[in-house]
C-alpha cells in the first residue's frame, strides 16, 4: 500500500507542477493580451479561450496534490463528537461516495472528451481543438481516484 501511496503522491506532485505551468500560461496570455490592448491597440486573439482552456487544466490538475496536503476542507467538527463506530462508518461512506463520483467524472470526461473530438469543435477565435483540455480533466481524476481508494482501504484497516 505504501508504494501506491507513493505513487500517486508522486503522481499528484507531477500533475500540479503542469498545472502550474497552465497557470502561468493564463497569466502571459492575459498578460500580452492587456499590453497589446493598451499600448499597441492589437490585443491577443483568443486570449479568453486560451485563459479558459488553461484554468481548467490549472484547477483540475492542482486537486489530487491539494487532498495528499489537506488543504482542501472537511468539516470534522461533528463527526469528531460521534462514537467510533458511528466514525468509521461515515469515514467509509465518504470514501466510497467520493470514489465513485471521481470515477464517474472519470468515465463521463473521457466520453465527452471523445465526443468533442469527433464533432472537432474548435474555439472560435484561437482555432484550439476543445478535446485535449476535457481529457486533461478526465486525466487529472485518476490521482483523485487513487487517493480515495487507498483511503477506502485505511477506512478498512482502522481499529480502534
Amino acid at each position: 500500500m505504501d508504494s501506491l501511496t507513493r505513487f500517486t503522491r508522486n503522481l499528484s506532485r507531477y500533475l500540479e507542477g503542469v498545472g502550474v505551468i497552465f497557470f502561468l500560461i493564463m497569466f502571459l496570455a492575459n498578460l500580452v493580451d492587456v499590453v497589446g490592448a493598451k499600448f499597441f491597440r492589437w490585443p491577443l486573439p483568443g486570449a479568453l479561450e486560451i485563459i479558459s482552456f488553461s484554468q481548467v487544466i490549472a484547477i483540475s490538475f492542482a486537486i489530487a496534490f491539494g487532498l495528499f496536503l489537506g488543504t482542501h476542507l472537511k468539516i470534522e467538527f461533528l463527526a469528531e463528537k460521534l462514537p467510533f463506530p458511528v466514525k468509521r462508518a461515515l469515514d467509509l461512506f465518504v470514501s466510497v461516495c467520493c470514489l465513485l463520483l471521481f470515477v464517474l467524472l472519470f468515465y463521463h470526461g473521457f466520453k465527452y472528451a471523445r465526443s468533442l473530438q469527433v464533432a472537432g469543435e474548435i474555439g472560435s477565435v484561437s482555432k484550439l481543438p476543445f478535446y485535449p483540455f476535457a481529457y486533461g480533466f478526465a486525466i487529472s481524476t485518476i490521482p483523485i481516484i487513487l487517493y480515495y481508494f487507498i483511503e477506502l482501504i485505511k477506512n478498512l484497516r482502522m481499529r480502534r
